[in-house]
């Protein structure tokens, strides 16, 4: 009865509800009067439902059902015991002497562990060490008694990483290496009047130089894997900040034989920054180069942004700078451009003694320096550095 009650007033709302739009649409009167009814409608609806709701919900309130009856097996009836003429065994219980305690269960033993076996380096030889998986820098020189600062410069390991199957060579102490020495101090260039621009080298050459700029990231670090690969040298123009995130690198392009130049430690524009402020970025990054690779820029610098002024190129000169590299060539790879655009850029535009602005930051830039390279040979360029086009 409950719920045909409810449908019915659901209907009067719905009903009620209409009427009211009908009346707002027509400008009848008495719209408020529907609209108000409806909403009672709609409260006693409400109510309606959540008493069906509560019914519903308590067993109690509805039909009398029986309790559920529980089924005994036959023949095991707490109460009455075996029924007549069966034989039930009596069940068999384990004998235990403390009832309250669980009976022990004997776990399996931990299979033993074997210890690393020790790598045993003979004193006047040398041994190829293949890692093994789990092994780490750490443990492998523990168990053949040297640092691992040593197997790192032993191997050439720019950082602590290793992977099973890598070979590393082991050294005795009477046949170590000894350490490198550290770079001869440099002879800085006299300072001069002023530092000079340079867009290209001698046009009576067939000499290219390839320069990248190395400011923010290293997406396009590969290109050192392509000029190793082509036996090429290049002219690197390092940030101070760069070389700091990426020491690694930075030494890499130094240990490499690449050439390398300053480009600032913030890549400020020289003509919107101070002077005094400049020329003190452009010093914190030869500091930040030569503690990080061992080597100073100087003489050569590169202005961020190609921007420069005469007070800038003054100041830059008395500061031991006298070359401001341009270039003569912009590969635009700092736009993130196709491969195929790389390409066409250098090979429609190589002429003689040019300067090729590219950048380490280009995603693109090592595959296409890659396909590059051959094409310039090709066409009888010489590829060299900065300082080698400008036969310093």
């Amino acid at each position: 009865m409950s719920e045909i009650l409810l449908i019915l007033i659901i209907l009067i709302f719905a009903s009620l509800l209409v009427m009211g739009f009908v009346s707002h649409y027509k400008k009848m009167g008495g719209k408020w009067v529907f609209f108000s009814l409806s909403a009672l409608s709609l409260i006693l609806a409400v109510f309606m439902l959540f008493s069906l709701d509560d019914h519903f919900d308590d067993p109690r309130k509805g039909d009398n059902a029986d309790p559920p009856k529980v089924e005994t097996p036959a023949g095991n009836d707490s109460d009455n015991g075996p029924e007549p003429g069966t034989n039930n065994p009596p069940e068999e219980k384990p004998s235990v002497e403390n009832p309250e305690e669980e009976p022990d269960i004997e776990e399996p033993a931990d299979p033993p562990t074997t210890e690393p076996e020790e790598i045993v380096v003979p004193e006047n030889g040398t041994i190829d060490y293949k890692v093994l998986k789990g092994d780490t820098l750490w443990s492998i020189a523990m168990r053949a008694g040297v640092t691992v600062e040593k197997i790192k410069r032993w191997n050439n390991l720019p950082w602590d990483v290793i992977y099973a199957g890598q070979i590393l060579k082991l050294y005795g102490k009477n046949v170590e290496p000894p350490p490198p020495a550290d770079p001869p101090d440099q002879e800085y260039p006299p300072a001069t009047a002023s530092s000079v621009i340079i867009s290209h080298g001698n046009l009576q050459h067939k000499e290219i130089a390839l320069t990248f700029d190395a400011g923010s990231d290293a997406i396009g670090i590969g290109i050192l894997d392509v000029l190793k690969k082509h036996n090429i040298k290049a002219t690197f123009f390092l940030t101070g900040s760069w070389a700091e995130k990426f020491p690694n690198y930075a030494k890499r392009i130094a240990n490499e034989g690449h050439e390398i130049g300053n480009h600032t430690y913030s890549h400020p524009d020289a003509v919107k920054t101070n002077t005094n402020i400049f020329i003190q970025d452009m010093i914190k990054a030869e500091e930040a180069i030569k503690k990080t690779t061992g080597i100073s820029p100087r003489p050569f610098f590169r202005f961020p942004y190609g921007s420069s002024n005469a007070t800038a190129l003054k100041a830059l000169g008395e500061s031991g700078y006298p070359y401001s590299i341009h270039w003569s060539l912009d590969t635009i790879d700092w736009q993130q451009p196709s491969i195929e655009v790389i390409v066409s850029r250098i090979e429609t535009g190589a002429s003689n003694g040019d300067i090729i602005l590219m950048h380490i930051g280009g995603m693109n830039t090592a595959e296409a320096v890659d396909m590059v390279i051959p094409i310039l040979k090709a066409l009888g360029y010489e590829l060299v550095t900065v300082g080698e086009l400008l036969d310093l």
